[in-house]
């Protein structure tokens, strides 16, 4: 697993130099993929299907395959934060996570410009590069810093609710980061460098390995809506679990 994270970001660093000679697609407005991730996916595919051949497999830019093992299967991001990519922007990670059914076992986040990696299993603690991580201590709310992600392109179903969230959270916070690369946001509620961290309508690929990572970190995770699993509704609230509830009561949780 960290074989093929570590082969498929040390490729993205190297495509991070030729952005002017990527082919890049835009799949709907404002979501792009370039041959950058598409190739990316493709090593992680081959290196672990290789190793693991029943293994299910959900990636972001190729067919979902079904596990012939007991639900095992992964969740794949080869290229968390394209657009930030495809700017020179040197925020973005590769992440992969091992689900067994909708239960996380191991997960890794990888962001090769920092050389950063966050790594995760089930009862064993998080990891970056190779030392225990814990989320933040409790602070007041005024001091917290949280993270969020705001709809673009044609993605604004949830518009709405992201300016109310801005609205009410803004103003009693210490400040809001945005940063366009939700593993990221999720390793770094991990690390204690955010305290709280929501967003609505992602892929299951964008939080499928942070999710573990925060609650092995000793964080809260937990979906917006109750009645709706994480995964396929894609909305959720990372915290410290000190604040959690109180920036839940803050957050417009109607559903769409």
């Amino acid at each position: 697993m960290a074989e093929a994270t570590l082969l498929a970001g040390q490729g993205l660093l190297v495509a991070s130099e030729q952005l002017a000679g990527l082919t890049i697609t835009e799949k709907t407005p404002g979501d792009f993929v370039s041959e950058a991730d598409v190739h990316a996916e493709k090593v992680i595919f081959d290196h672990l299907m290789q190793r693991f051949p029943d293994y299910g497999w959900l990636g972001e830019e190729t067919q979902e395959r079904p596990s012939r093992e007991g639900g095992l299967r992964w969740i794949v991001d080869p290229l968390d934060g394209t657009t930030n990519f495809l700017k020179g922007l040197p925020h973005w990670a590769v992440s992969i996570a091992l689900f067994q059914a909708d239960d996380p076992l191991a997960a890794l986040i990888y962001d090769p410009v920092k050389g950063e990696m966050f790594c995760a299993e089930k009862g064993e603690g998080a990891y970056l590069n190779g030392r225990a991580i814990t989320v933040s201590q409790a602070v007041p709310f005024s001091a917290a810093l949280v993270a969020s992600g705001v709809p673009s392109g044609g993605r604004t179903t949830y518009l709405s609710h992201c300016l109310d969230d801005l609205e009410q959270l803004m103003p009693q916070t210490a400040g809001l980061r945005r940063w366009g690369a939700a593993a990221l946001d999720l390793a770094y509620v991990a690390a204690g460098r955010f305290d709280a961290y929501w967003e609505r309508n992602l892929g299951p690929w964008d939080i499928a390995a942070g999710m573990l990572i925060v609650q092995e970190a000793g964080g809260r995770f937990t979906p917006l809506w109750a009645n709706r699993a994480v995964l396929s509704s894609g909305s959720f609230l990372a915290s410290n679990g000190a604040l959690h509830d109180a920036v839940e009561a803050a957050l417009n949780r109607a559903e769409v």
